[in-house]
């Protein structure tokens, strides 16, 4: 008996002609985007502070040109790619299928990489951010020949939900912008609710605007029952960003309630429901010191 719903092959045959050719003609590569790296240079621009699912879900242009630039000339005889961003181990999560319009640039003193002119086509948008495949054991194999046979072994109803907020998937993955947090604190969508009521947690907001970052912690007192998470992060939407954090609170004041936009909250480690305020204290602590968060961030003690 077979333990995946379909073949990624069965899935999209039939939903584009010329893709469906250019398969035929051993013309098409799968891909399998995760980039670790703090820093990325991006069409002579360095990222940081941003990962790869950031790029991809904000700002599109960027990642298409990230896609599009390759150091060895990976897309040469190919006519379309189909895009993934890797999730856990082996797996991958479809964004797109794309058509390969030739090279733009071949590397030069000038150009570094091989830049590709690289377009979304149309045919997927249906099966687009729902569909995951077993990547396989060679991970490190990122690009390989749409030949490979993947299997699909789920299907899911997508990142974000109409309003654009994420549904939830881990606490590993937990990256809210304000807004996102403000629609999930005042909508209590089910998901999000239950998973942050469930744990505590060490997080970190991070300031977009200048890379500036907060550690903080949340504990039940006295080891009496707690809510979690949700309701120090309920606090932050209360008070329009700040939580009642002295040195955010100052910021808030200088530049403007609307600053809190810069912000976005992350989860670093999960704590146990009825952990201490001793022990969690201890916890943020550490990450004070890993992130320097004292010397230059907004933590005071």
């Amino acid at each position: 008996m077979k333990n995946y719903i379909i073949t990624l092959q069965e899935l999209f045959s039939g939903r584009n002609t010329e893709f469906d050719q250019a398969v035929a003609n051993n013309r098409v590569k799968l891909v399998r985007h995760k980039d670790n790296r703090s820093e990325i240079v991006i069409n002579g621009k360095t990222i940081t502070d941003y990962t790869l699912y950031d790029i991809y879900k904000h700002d599109r242009n960027t990642f298409l040109n990230y896609q599009g630039e390759q150091s060895k000339p990976v897309f040469d005889n190919v006519d379309y790619i189909v895009a993934f961003l890797g999730e856990g181990s082996k797996e991958a999560r479809f964004i797109g299928v794309y058509k390969n319009n030739g090279k733009l640039h071949n590397p030069s003193p000038e150009y570094k990489s091989n830049v590709y002119n690289l377009t979304e086509v149309a045919g997927f948008d249906i099966l687009k951010e729902k569909v995951i495949i077993d990547w396989g054991d060679a991970t490190i194999c990122w690009h390989q020949y749409y030949s490979n046979v993947k299997e699909v072994i789920r299907i899911e109803k997508g990142m974000t939900d109409a309003n654009g907020i994420p549904y939830f998937k881990s606490y590993n993955d937990v990256n809210l912008s304000f807004e996102q947090m403000k629609y999930i604190i005042e909508r209590e969508p089910e998901d999000w609710k239950v998973a942050l009521q469930a744990v505590n947690c060490i997080y970190m907001i991070v300031d977009k605007h200048n890379g500036k970052q907060y550690v903080g912690s949340t504990y039940g007192k006295d080891s009496k029952k707690s809510s979690g998470i949700w309701n120090r992060w309920t606090a932050y939407i209360q008070t329009g960003g700040h939580g009642g954090d002295v040195e955010l609170e100052e910021l808030l004041a200088r530049e403007g309630e609307g600053y809190a936009r810069n912000f976005s909250w992350i989860i670093l480690e999960t704590l146990p429901l009825r952990i201490t305020d001793k022990e969690a204290i201890t916890r943020e602590n550490v990450y004070k010191e890993k992130f320097l968060t004292r010397e230059f961030g907004y933590n005071r003690n």
